[in-house]
């Protein structure tokens, strides 16, 4: 069964972060109660697909580890931005699972249905079917640390689509856009500073992070 550790571990490997930063951030957001907690033994925690979600929105959505539950729950709050996002959201992807995820979804809910896609889902299939037609899916993850925004690219699909998901905060909490190469994001919250980071990360972070839960599956625990 995949812990808590390995997750921390596999996430400091994917994306570059330091094992130690990754684990500070793990800690705040069990002390939040965002993070599956268990004992030891048999009775250890065993992660989640949502536990894998909110980890990496912490990465991806602040450079402080003490904000680690606010930055989980700026994007727990978000919305599809339904005029930006392609058409019918996830429809055009051909990924069963993700289509069937609600217009009303949040960048969290997006993320977990992702990796969980990834680890045993229909993109798990996708990619497996890939290796012998096609080159596999690329998976694009962009946050902000500051404003929240944050958007789910999928491309190489074997339709040729491009699908774009971009998340907002609610209409009544929106403030000021940041700026993107000269163009506004709809939807950003008001910036404390002047100083603005945006974060990604591909397939290689997704990936790793859904082999732990594919692993689980074969081993018998599922």
């Amino acid at each position: 069964m995949a812990s808590p550790a390995q997750l921390v571990q596999r996430l400091s490997e994917a994306t570059g972060v330091s094992l130690a930063t990754i684990i500070d951030l793990d800690r705040r957001l069990v002390k939040a109660s965002l993070r599956s907690k268990g004992g030891r033994g048999l009775h250890a925690a065993q992660i989640t697909p949502l536990d894998g979600a909110r980890l990496l929105t912490a990465i991806l959505g602040t450079a402080q580890a003490n904000l680690a539950a606010n930055a989980v729950d700026r994007y727990a709050r978000t919305q599809v931005d339904l005029d930006r996002s392609s058409e019918k959201i996830f429809a055009a992807s051909g990924l069963a699972d993700l289509a069937s995820l609600p217009d009303r979804h949040s960048f969290i809910d997006g993320l977990e249905s992702l990796i969980a896609s990834a680890a045993t889902g229909a993109l798990a299939q996708m990619i497996e079917k890939s290796k012998k037609q096609f080159s596999p899916p690329s998976i694009e993850i962009f946050a902000f640390t500051q404003a929240t925004y944050g958007r789910i690219r999928l491309a190489a699909l074997p339709s040729g689509v491009v699908v774009n998901v971009e998340y907002v905060p609610p209409l009544e909490s929106r403030g000021p856009r940041p700026k993107i190469k000269g163009r506004g994001i709809a939807g950003a919250n008001q910036i404390a500073g002047d100083l603005e980071q945006s974060r990604r990360v591909t397939e290689r972070t997704i990936l790793g992070v859904a082999e732990l839960f594919a692993e689980e599956r074969e081993n018998g625990f599922a």
